[in-house]
């Protein structure tokens, strides 16, 4: 019973309210550039439904192919939710705002991600920020401003967006297993950098295509770093600031060789930072300068 109930804590935690408000707001933004820059098979595709081979969740919800109007009224609807999610977070505006856009946000974001998913590509780094939006919206109103108040509601959702970001790296190392006939080690010694930089060359990959031993000291970096990746959970403090901050260059390196970004993914390592302070701290900035230019008017005096 011990153990049930430290995991129960440990899947349900206590965290701060004011998260919940700030990582919407980061999710809602990233759905924005998603549908108008990214994830754009659902408005590329509505004219083509001979092409449409739903995923699972498509299939079970029986999803019949995307027409253009069903893409605009879903793009529009992303937009209007996003919008109200991001001002919905200010204190003095009614709760319902905020839960009405997380709503909208939540089923337009979802059906789009389903429609453009289902031509073809799965994109598996939308898992974690579809997951996100859609359980955010379980978690009552939270606003910027809510400090450390810390609450399970809260901490649930964002316990979830940990662990589904987590397993995005996490299930990659099994694709890796799968993929190289069941041998990681093959996958790490493998060409497979160099294969990439030729097939995606650009002026920064080409000064290390020939240079096979840093290729593979590159490949065996991301693969520990991936295989790795559920230990964040045992960090706290500045370690776990610096293990965020070790796939945020992960995927900015991966940007630079290949221009792959992964942002959808990597925009959901917000859940495990402590953005509740943003407030405080910005606070302490503003004042500070404030102090500055006092003092430099009482010197000029």
């Amino acid at each position: 019973m011990r153990l049930v109930r430290a995991l129960s804590r440990w899947v349900v935690p206590e965290l701060p309210r004011a998260r919940v408000a700030w990582v919407r707001a980061v999710l809602a933004i990233m759905a924005v550039l998603d549908v108008r820059y990214f994830l754009g098979s659902t408005t590329d595709r509505a004219g083509t439904p001979s092409f449409y081979d739903p995923i699972l969740l498509a299939r079970v919800l029986h999803l019949p192919p995307v027409t253009p109007s069903i893409a605009d009224i879903l793009y529009l609807s992303v937009h209007v939710g996003a919008g109200a999610v991001l001002i919905g977070g200010l204190a003095r505006l009614p709760r319902m705002v905020q839960h009405g856009g997380g709503l909208v946000l939540a089923g337009a974001f979802s059906l789009w991600a389903m429609w453009g998913m289902s031509y073809g590509y799965v994109s598996h780094d939308h898992m974690a920020i579809t997951v996100g939006i859609v359980l955010l919206t379980t978690a009552g109103t939270a606003r910027y401003g809510s400090g450390a108040a810390a609450d399970e509601r809260a901490g649930w959702p964002l316990r979830m967006i940990q662990v589904f970001t987590v397993l995005t790296y996490f299930g990659s190392v099994m694709a890796k297993f799968s993929l190289s006939g069941g041998s990681l080690l093959r996958w790490a010694n493998s060409g497979t950098l160099a294969w990439a930089f030729i097939r995606r060359p650009n002026e920064f990959n080409q000064l290390f295509v020939a240079n096979a031993a840093l290729l593979r000291v590159g490949q065996w970096g991301a693969l520990m770093l991936e295989l790795f990746s559920p230990l964040v959970f045992l960090l706290r403090a500045r370690s776990l600031m610096l293990a965020v901050a070790a796939f945020a260059g992960f995927h900015l390196t991966t940007y630079l060789l290949l221009g792959i970004h992964f942002l959808p993914t990597a925009v959901c390592w917000t859940a495990f930072l402590p953005l509740e302070r943003l407030p405080g701290w910005f606070r302490r900035i503003m004042g500070r300068a404030t102090s500055s230019r006092r003092s430099d008017s009482d010197v000029a005096l």
